[in-house]
């Protein structure tokens, strides 16, 4: 079953500031969290419901690196599943950077997730833009940003 064209993801306001407001105040290292919502970008769009920042565990430089770790992603799960949600992807920021995901991201990804990259120019989030893995080892394809609809509206 192959795609069934462009993915798409929506990210209410509150969430997009917050992943915002993390990169710009982790710059000029790289921020990076959890992306907490439902949906799997296939039969579904996906849905934020919220971002859980990380602690960057890159053991070295967090200029141009991010690591989140096992412990982390775990308690992201659990946090998750305990509101009837699931991680559907991770967000984190280049600074000085495009908000493109690096050769390095794409190595690190995996198939079925939502990268959101932001980049962040002098203290200042400028951009952002979510993109998934199609196939291991495999080539990022851009996800379609849905805005966040009124919760009053119907669906015509």
């Amino acid at each position: 079953m192959g795609m069934t064209g462009p993915r798409s993801i929506t990210i209410p306001a509150d969430a997009e500031a917050a992943m915002r407001a993390h990169a710009e105040a982790t710059y000029p290292s790289e921020a990076c969290g959890a992306l907490i919502g439902r949906g799997d970008g296939e039969g579904e769009a996906w849905v934020v419901v919220r971002a859980e920042p990380s602690p960057n565990e890159f053991d070295g430089g967090h200029h141009n690196r991010y690591l989140i770790s096992p412990a982390f992603q775990a308690q992201a799960e659990q946090s998750a599943l305990a509101a009837g949600l699931d991680v559907i992807g991770f967000y984190h920021s280049h600074p000085d950077d495009l908000a493109r995901p690096s050769e390095y991201d794409r190595s690190h990804a995996w198939v079925g997730y939502a990268y959101r990259v932001y980049s962040v120019r002098a203290g200042t989030a400028v951009d952002g833009n979510t993109f998934t893995l199609d196939a291991p080892g495999g080539t990022f394809r851009p996800v379609a940003d849905l805005p966040a609809s009124p919760a009053h509206q119907t669906e015509s």
